[in-house]
């Protein structure tokens, strides 16, 4: 499906240090299925080495949720830093999309390593990625402390899960943390949506260039952008509260509608959007 489908109502310039002009896009809402539909298309299109990448995040899940089935309050805090972290875990699916984009054969192998390309501002997003999920890995159970949680230390391990979803305290930690995890969601996606895709595609930008002019995408689109996150938040919820399983497709197919909205949203003046990575 080609871009044209989706017709910008207002177009920003954005320059970076390195003298890079980036053009904008505020895009209607009704995008989001036109992602969607292109991102499917690529599934369909390379359907062995997407289910790779769905069983990679399907089995993260298993193994996460298995490790901390009983200590609620962590399974919590490494779900929410699974959402945070999804678009990077999906730079090989964004290379994919691209790969498709050019008319090539997909190739697995150069997707899982296409980030070396840009290894420097990858390693240092990386970072700051791995810096902020660290701190709310420390404001959680400051959070449990604050509502009074003594109950939410699982003295009775059997009760698992069901021990924080059906007693008081429980659920008013949940609403504490529900509150907590949206803001800091919100953030990293804010400075993570056009981030990934748009180092992938030029070299030049740097990494604190690059979550710049997400962040300013996310608020020339806000109400797009919300409801984009609201999409990418339910459907990995969807992933993780099926074991894992719905993430055989929902992984893959998120990534690639990730790629086609970064390619609607941004356009990089001098480089053709099918033309090879630099």
């Amino acid at each position: 499906m080609n871009k044209s489908v989706t017709i910008p109502n207002h177009d920003h310039d954005h320059y970076t240090e390195s003298g890079e002009h980036i053009i904008s896009h505020e895009l209607k809402l009704s995008v989001i299925g036109s992602w969607l539909a292109r991102g499917w298309a690529d599934m369909m299109a390379t359907p062995i080495a997407s289910m790779f990448y769905g069983i990679m995040m399907w089995l993260f899940v298993m193994l996460t949720l298995s490790t901390y089935m009983s200590q609620p309050i962590m399974m919590f805090t490494v779900a929410t830093a699974f959402i945070m972290i999804a678009p990077f875990l999906a730079t090989g699916l964004y290379s994919m999309a691209h790969q498709i984009e050019m008319g090539e054969k997909p190739d697995l192998i150069t997707s899982m390593f296409s980030w070396r390309k840009n290894l420097t501002n990858f390693a240092l997003f990386a970072v700051i990625l791995g810096t902020i999920i660290a701190i709310w890995g420390r404001i959680t159970p400051l959070i449990a402390a604050i509502v009074a949680s003594d109950d939410l230390l699982i003295v009775r391990p059997e009760q698992g899960i069901e021990g924080i979803l059906f007693s008081a305290t429980g659920q008013e930690f949940l609403l504490a943390f529900g509150v907590g995890a949206v803001l800091v969601s919100a953030l990293v996606f804010a400075i993570s949506v056009v981030t990934i895709p748009l180092m992938l595609r030029d070299r030049k930008v740097g990494v604190v260039n690059a979550m710049i002019v997400s962040f300013q995408v996310t608020i020339e689109n806000k109400g797009l952008m919300v409801a984009w996150a609201l999409t990418i938040g339910v459907m990995l919820l969807a992933g993780i509260a099926t074991m894992g399983i719905a993430m055989l497709i929902v992984m893959p197919l998120l990534g690639y509608a990730s790629w086609h909205a970064f390619t609607d949203l941004v356009d990089i003046e001098g480089i053709d959007q099918n033309a090879p990575f630099k």
